[in-house]
This record gives C-alpha cells, structure tokens and sequence, in this order.
C-alpha cells in the first residue's frame, strides 16, 4: 500500500515532468479532431477550420467569442502558469506585406530562432495558395532577411507549421482605426493549437483583455493546406 507521502511525491513529480515538456516545446500537441462551437463560428466543422473548402481566399477566418477565446487561452498556459505567450506585428509592417503583390490573406508562420525564440512570421498568399516572397520579412524585433526567415521555420518542428488568414480579418480589425495587432497563443478543447488575433488597442499585453467582441480566428492550419 502505497503511503500517502509517496503518493505526494510521484504527484510532484508529474506535475514536474508535465512543466518541462510544455517549456521544450513551447506549443500545445494537436489533436486533430475538433468539435467545440461557438456562437460566431462553428469548430466543430471541419471543412471551415481546416479551410479545405475555400482553400485560400480573402473570406478565410471569422471572430470567436471572447469568452471562448479567454478560455483557449488559458487552455494554453494551464500546463505551466508562467508559459503565457502573445506576439505583436506593427500595422505599417502587416500592411506591407497585404500591399505586396497581389495577396489574399496572410500566414502566420511559427519559427525558431537561432537562440530558440519562438516567432510568428507574416507572409503573403494569393489566391493560388503561392506565398509572395518579401524584401524582408518582419518580426517583433526588427526586420529579417528571407534566407533567415527560412532557416528560422525550418528550426520549428510543431505539428501545426502556419495559420492563414484571409484580407477580411484585417478588415475587421482594423475597422475602427488601424493599430499593431496581438497575436494570443491558444489552444482550444481538444488541445489543437489556435492563434488568436485582437488590436493592442482592444488588448493589453497578456491578451486577457481584449474587447468583449471577442477575438479573430477560424484560421486555416498547415497542415491540411500549406501555402507553396
């Protein structure tokens, strides 16, 4: 009979291990069924969240309630209370790359940088699902060259590789005044990773208080689709 000082102990101890795993790998592991809703998107459907339908286009993406994405959120942190994370691309540089070609949304890479920083990277996609090729790419910490860019994606071995989003998003975010956007770190129900979108003007910098309209999300993940 195992005592109840050693029962302790081994609970410890897996709590220990569940910490570590999620600061190596800095990501929550997909899961690829889905079947939570919400009033203003449907997860559980498959076709919409995958984007297999649309394929790539300016309609990809739709708000989520912000109840349900606080609790995404936090879905995220729970295996470690200080794993919190958000991303920030400027307006001017968004704007850049929805003004370079002809793109009809935006992916958000995930990437490793040398230093093992994680980053999301904005890329152009037309409607071919061809990704534009900038002059630079952006970051939160300056600019990067394209040849960087790769090596950095290349670093990051997650089950989810990028999340498009259609021009629309923007659209909605930026309907009341153009600011930086902030990008939350979540995971929804079944544990799949999710990127939610909100304006730092709506948000404050641990994502938890964005407008009560909620969030931007309903993003298509690579894989299914993966821009070329």
């Amino acid at each position: 009979m195992i005592s109840n000082f050693t029962s302790l102990r081994i609970t410890f101890a897996v709590m220990a291990i569940s910490c570590f795993a999620c600061v190596e790998q800095n990501v929550p592991v997909k899961d690829e069924s889905t079947n939570v809703t919400s009033s203003s998107v449907s997860v559980g459907d498959d076709a919409a969240r995958s984007g297999e339908s649309n394929q790539f286009n300016s309609t990809v993406g739709a708000p989520i309630e912000y109840t349900l994405g606080q609790r995404w959120i936090e879905n995220y942190e729970s295996p470690c209370a200080d794993k919190s994370g958000t991303y920030t691309i400027n307006a001017t540089s968004l704007k850049a790359v929805l003004n370079n070609g002809s793109p009809v949304g935006v992916s958000l890479v995930y990437a490793l940088d040398f230093q093992k920083r994680l980053h999301i990277l904005p890329i152009g996609v037309d409607s071919k699902g061809k990704r534009i090729k900038p002059n630079v790419v952006y970051t939160q910490n300056g600019n990067i060259s394209w040849k960087t860019a790769q090596q950095w994606i290349s670093n990051y071995t997650g089950s989810v590789q990028s999340h498009f989003f259609g021009q629309n998003t923007f659209s909605r975010l930026w309907a009341n005044g153009t600011s930086d956007i902030l990008i939350a770190f979540a995971a929804d129900d079944n544990n799949n990773p999710q990127l939610l979108l909100s304006t730092k003007s709506a948000a404050a910098s641990n994502g938890k208080t964005a407008a009560k309209s909620g969030f931007e999300d309903a993003s298509s993940p690579c894989p299914p689709v993966c821009p070329k």
